[in-house]
């Protein structure tokens, strides 16, 4: 299927009418950052405390203890992350197919398909790495081109049920045929994210905790609506069928 401006238009306007009757949605992002940095904290608090039973105060074991707590926050976030995005993305699907969604459709999405949206975050990782290496060279064009071609991945994995290699070829096939109006969801939802970015730095400026929470929560909305909007995008490009 091919798009027109006025097609992808009806979709944006669509998803926030989802979104309207699904508030539902944000709620899965919110649990998994309250649960992402209460994970961060127990373990950064052991691994420091560990230093402080056994290092002996040694430089090294200083270095060492900062190393893992890194490691561990880097671990932690990205395994979130992509518990968040397997969550939300199926809810994603199941209000686009049937018009409500609940949170058993996010569960079995995670339940379901957490391997294969596993590896296919890995493959996108390897493929997004060499594009920034290009990108020095080349005015970003390969990151561009990244963005664009591989938005439908985990739409494709989480709502299509393909394998990770499959997805990826799917996602670049429906961007193929459909370019401008993908890069058009790509830029849109950008501009969604930066201007979601700029309110909560403004309201972090009324009230450091109030600020927090609300773009907290703002940020959690722009994540449901850029994950309907994918995934609208994904079932009419594939003609699947939506309610």
């Amino acid at each position: 299927m091919t798009q027109t401006a006025r097609d992808l238009e009806s979709t944006f306007v669509h998803a926030w009418e989802l979104l309207a009757r699904n508030w539902v949605l944000v709620l899965p992002g919110l649990v998994l950052a309250v649960l992402s940095a209460v994970a961060q904290f127990v373990f950064v608090v052991i691994i420091l405390g560990a230093y402080v039973i056994t290092g002996n105060g040694s430089q090294d074991a200083l270095v060492a203890s900062h190393a893992l707590v890194a490691i561990v926050i880097v671990v932690i976030t990205i395994a979130f992350a992509l518990a968040q995005m397997a969550y939300v993305t199926g809810m994603a699907g199941g209000a686009w197919q049937h018009g409500r969604t609940t949170l058993r459709d996010g569960w079995d999405a995670l339940v379901h398909r957490f391997g294969p949206i596993l590896f296919a975050a890995a493959l996108l990782f390897l493929i997004g790495l060499c594009a920034a290496v290009l990108s020095t060279v080349t005015f970003l064009v390969p990151l561009a081109v990244y963005a664009v071609f591989f938005i439908y991945t985990m739409a494709s994995v989480i709502i299509g049920g393909r394998g990770p290699a499959d997805a990826i070829a799917e996602s670049a096939r429906v961007a193929m045929r459909n370019f401008w109006p993908t890069a058009g969801v790509v830029v849109l939802i950008a501009v969604i994210s930066v201007a979601g970015a700029w309110i909560g730095d403004l309201l972090g400026h009324v009230s450091a905790f109030a600020g927090w929470l609300l773009a907290g929560v703002l940020q959690q909305v722009i994540v449901a609506y850029a994950s309907l909007v994918v995934a609208g995008e994904y079932l009419k490009l594939t003609n699947q069928p939506t309610a």
